[in-house]
């Protein structure tokens, strides 16, 4: 059979594929994080603060807080949104997912995730192209809109998951998912990237949404054309590639039965969701308001917002599969057991992503922006210690379970990513003194708390109650045999993050 990086490996294009469905549907979802620090009329807003003291609506540090600055600075935006109002444009996605997060996946391995995920992105294409009418007729229709996308976007994660599934081999999928998974990564840092470019020309804010809604359509149109549901339904791949991969992937059966009070009292899997909620806040946090921070509080120009904003995202493109990489190596040499590597990898996520947020409340100023960006990629590369951290973790204590697990995961990310906007536009609306200073120190004390409780309840081994019971194997057999489908498992449950942004993808 050809080798996976062969110009002649189909299961590489439907990896491609998927990567760039992933980067597209991110550029849609969050596109509206940069658009709307030029779509939102700041200075109207900032005149109903006029009544707080000074200390409320003046930044620490020499910069002068002048008004007409903000539509020099190409922040000229006509909506008159106020910090609640963009705060539940921004959340109104995962308010959408919730309602089928616990039930897509199910649809998608029965009905087939090819004609779904094509059928999901159609909803983003349609919602993006929608938004400039929408934002300027009706706050409560694009609200309505948001929700729908969301809706869909329940979708994305377990259609990526079940085709990788039914496409890549054990032994290349780990490859595999650090490809497309990074498409989550890409998609953000464009997003910011191009975003802030449209808003500052004379195109406006409105070209957009356009440009991602065309980038989708034109990601639809390619999907349809190479992609099949299985290698053997597909008209382009060599009979050779097909008969491999149908000897190398083996489909599992579904668990009859699952082990509900025994999984409901795993301290490793409470520890997990502990991680995985802190994770979620922290990226969502970034990814809706960056832009915000860096106009409001740095008074960072519209042409060079796109940049700061992009840096955490553009560090974990590539930290991610580095981490994982090492990681695995070191588990190869026997230099660290499974848990002691989930525990060292987790301990340095937490202990770098608490200190980058707790810097990044207290060092940069107007002034000093460029600490802010030193602050991000620290961040960046701290995060993605979370990926040979609790994720690992993850993968491994359960794998006859990883699609339970998996919806559990999800719903702790994406209640995450409801509380962290919520917190935010509540401290704005309550006029909070050094408002980033609370919101990126209480991200940081989360992380950290998560850290803590990862280090004294996480394991990375499989669970007894997740082992199965056949034929009466001892649990040193079934452990064994449970750790050589780690591999197998790791893409049911990889799109769990940073949907949830996060960042959620991971």
């Amino acid at each position: 059979p050809p080798s996976l990086f062969s110009l002649r490996s189909h299961r590489l294009k439907i990896g491609l594929m998927l990567m760039f469905g992933l980067a597209v549907c991110a550029c849609m979802r969050t596109n509206l994080n940069m658009a709307v620090v030029c779509m939102v009329n700041a200075t109207a807003y900032r005149a109903q603060l006029s009544a707080a003291p000074a200390s409320t609506v003046e930044t620490e540090g020499q910069c002068s807080r002048i008004e007409e600055t903000s539509t020099a600075r190409g922040y000229n935006g006509t909506l008159e949104w106020t910090p609640q109002m963009q705060a539940s444009l921004l959340t109104a996605t995962f308010y959408g997912s919730l309602i089928t997060i616990t039930f897509s996946g199910s649809i998608a391995d029965r009905f087939g995730p090819t004609l779904i995920f094509s059928g999901a992105v159609i909803v983003y294409v349609i919602v993006n192209m929608a938004t400039p009418f929408l934002a300027e007729f009706s706050f409560r229709a694009y609200f309505a809109a948001r929700v729908i996308m969301g809706i869909a976007e329940g979708f994305v994660f377990p259609c990526i998951g079940s085709m990788a599934g039914r496409w890549f081999p054990p032994l290349e999928r780990s490859t595999m998912a650090g490809i497309y998974t990074s498409g989550n990564q890409i998609g953000s840092s464009l997003s910011s990237v191009i975003s802030a470019a449209l808003c500052a020309s004379p195109l406006g804010w409105q070209s957009i949404f356009y440009l991602f809604g065309a980038l989708g359509v034109v990601w639809i149109m390619g999907w349809l054309t190479i992609a099949s549901n299985s290698p053997a339904s597909n008209r382009f791949i060599t009979d050779r590639e097909a008969k491999f991969l149908e000897s190398e992937i083996r489909r599992k059966e579904a668990s009859k039965s699952i082990p509900w009070r025994s999984l409901l009292k795993s301290k490793p899997v409470y520890a997990c969701l502990c991680c995985q909620f802190a994770f979620s806040f922290s990226g969502t946090l970034l990814q809706a308001y960056l832009p915000t921070y860096f106009r409001d509080e740095l008074m960072i120009p519209l042409s060079m917002n796109g940049f700061y904003t992009t840096i955490p995202f553009a560090v974990q493109i590539f930290m991610k599969s580095f981490c994982s990489i090492v990681a695995d190596a070191l588990k190869r040499k026997g230099i660290l057991k499974p848990t002691t590597s989930s525990k060292v990898f987790q301990t340095l996520c937490a202990l770098g992503i608490a200190s980058s947020m707790i810097s990044l409340a207290f060092l940069p100023s107007c002034d000093t922006p460029w600490i802010a960006a030193i602050c991000l990629a620290f961040y960046g590369i701290s995060f993605s210690f979370g990926i040979p951290g609790y994720f690992s973790a993850l993968l491994s204590v359960a794998p006859q379970y990883s699609g339970t697990l998996t919806s559990m995961t999800m719903l702790s990310g994406t209640l995450a990513n409801i509380s962290s906007p919520m917190l935010t536009s509540l401290l704005m609306t309550l006029k909070t003194q050094s408002i980033w200073k609370v919101v990126f120190s209480v991200t940081g004390v989360l992380n950290l708390i998560g850290g803590i409780i990862f280090l004294i309840f996480g394991d990375a081994e499989v669970q007894e109650w997740a082992i199965t019971n056949d034929k009466q194997p001892s649990v040193e057999c079934a452990e064994e045999r449970s750790r050589s489908r780690i591999e197998e498992e790791k893409t049911e449950i990889i799109h769990v993050e940073f949907s949830c942004g996060s960042e959620k993808s991971i």
